[in-house]
């Protein structure tokens, strides 16, 4: 627990260091020239801007917006009134990035606990204690409230102001990535220095006045704990873990980048599986956000027996932020030019249907994986590793264990980034849908396991059911 406690307070002390000292203010014009570029870019960028919001609500938000920019605001303030706006689309790539460190000052209070926010009860569990002085609460209660504001509205609070699909995958990426204590400054003002919390612990009702920390004070606690040393395993993109016990070989795929030292990485690891005689392969991307589809489709190309496809059709809406945004990408590194020279001259506004009818072939059945597997999910699967879970489960390559994916098998995606031109906000905006294979219009829902579990318990589980069989 002691090496977790600090690998949190050392990054938390990497994001604070540079809290502002003063409070910057924007100008009508300027937020309004902001939100006028806001929403005119994802009109003319974004494949469908209504495809879950109706055009009539979405320009009923957009008039209600407009009416509270009549005078100036904080950077805070603005990004508390448009966030909801953008993510009320329901699409994970098209999103304003989170403030961080931007919203906080030099005279902030700050919430002095860890906490893991959760969709259903209990909504707010706390984690850890930053020192011994602040330990009110005591690891594993459940938090009520705070300052009146109920756990679940505080959930809601984050999904609404969060980018993406499902309500689950909101969450986790609107809290489980940042300091509690920042994302509920973002939202309300409770700048005070003490919280009203309620909490249950041993399953009896308790409430405590919390002293909050200012920022000086949090860091001078952070560089008291900071660590000698790296305090923790380093997250990396793929791996493997033999199990010759039980005939079982784990890749852990964490990550799409990097295609060719993926490709070298399972040639290696599919030698040794064969080596070592294993029956049974279990892949996890319980943890993989995704990126290159190209990775997904080299994995595939080792455990499916028949040519394939993870991609049904995509449709293309062709835009000048999207000629832009290539162009660049073509100039900085020579990357994509092939793409840029085809779409450069595309009228802006049009769109093209691209039938995906280029399946791969497997490798030989010598060099495939030809023993049962187990594919790994949960919320955090999202973007290509979803396409990779789809495929999976379209061409029935084993069984699914863990939660429904956090992307949806039809989702728009292919992002290209802009910013607001006063406030900077770095804003995303997709140019694409795209079809999983099998899939219609009517699939609004991500990969579905075959057993559900909780993420945290899909490993073991399905290892236990391996050992067992």
């Amino acid at each position: 627990m002691k090496k977790i406690i600090l690998l949190f307070i050392f990054q938390f002390f990497t994001v604070l260091i540079h809290a502002q000292s003063t409070k910057i203010t924007y100008s009508s014009d300027q937020l309004n020239d902001d939100f006028d570029f806001l929403v005119t870019t994802i009109k003319n960028t974004h494949p469908n801007p209504y495809a879950v919001v109706s055009e009539k609500d979405f320009e009923k938000r957009v008039e209600m917006i407009k009416e509270n920019l009549d005078h100036s605001l904080t950077l805070k303030e603005y990004y508390r009134l448009i966030a909801p706006l953008v993510a009320s689309m329901k699409d994970g790539h098209t999103k304003l990035g989170f403030l961080g460190r931007k919203i906080l000052y030099a005279d902030d209070y700050l919430f002095p606990f860890a906490v893991k926010a959760k969709i259903n009860e209990p909504y707010l569990e706390v984690t850890e204690q930053i020192d011994s002085l602040h330990n009110q609460l005591p690891i594993g209660s459940e938090i009520v409230s705070i300052n009146n504001v109920a756990g679940k509205e505080i959930i809601e609070k984050i999904i609404e102001n969060t980018s993406g699909e499902s309500s689950a995958y909101r969450l986790k990426m609107g809290a489980d990535f940042n300091m509690f204590g920042i994302v509920l400054d973002a939202f309300y003002d409770f700048n005070s220095g003490f919280y009203d919390v309620e909490y249950k612990h041993n399953q009896k009702l308790h409430s405590a006045k919390i002293p909050a920390v200012t920022i000086p004070q949090l860091m001078t606690i952070l560089q008291n704990k900071k660590p000698t040393n790296n305090p923790g395993k380093q997250t990396i993109d793929f791996e493997l873990l033999l199990k010759p016990e039980i005939k079982t070989a784990i890749v852990t795929f964490n990550a799409m980048n990097d295609l060719e030292k993926f490709q070298s990485f399972l040639k290696d690891s599919f030698k040794k599986i064969k080596e070592n005689d294993i029956s049974n392969l279990v892949i996890d991307i319980r943890e993989n956000g995704g990126g290159n589809s190209a990775l997904g489709t080299e994995l595939l190309k080792y455990i499916c027996p028949v040519p394939f496809s993870q991609y049904k059709e995509t449709v293309v809406k062709y835009s000048e932020l999207q000629k832009e945004t290539y162009k660049n990408y073509c100039e900085a590194e020579n990357v994509n030019c092939d793409q840029y020279n085809y779409i450069k001259n595309k009228e802006n506004g049009t769109f093209e249907t691209i039938k995906d009818s280029n399946f791969i072939t497997p490798y030989q059945v010598d060099e495939r994986f030809n023993g049962k597997v187990f594919l790994l999910t949960s919320t955090r699967t999202y973007s290509s590793a979803m396409n990779f879970a789809q495929a999976f489960k379209y061409y029935k390559l084993g069984q699914i264990n863990g939660e429904e994916t956090g992307g949806w098998v039809v989702s728009y995606g292919d992002l290209v980034p802009t910013e607001l031109p006063n406030t900077k906000l770095k804003l995303s905006v997709s140019t694409k849908k795209f079809y999983t294979i099998g899939t219609t219009d009517k699939d609004l829902h991500g990969v579905k396991p075959d057993n559900e579990i909780k993420a945290e318990s899909a490993l073991e589980i399905t290892l236990n059911k391996i050992k067992f069989e």
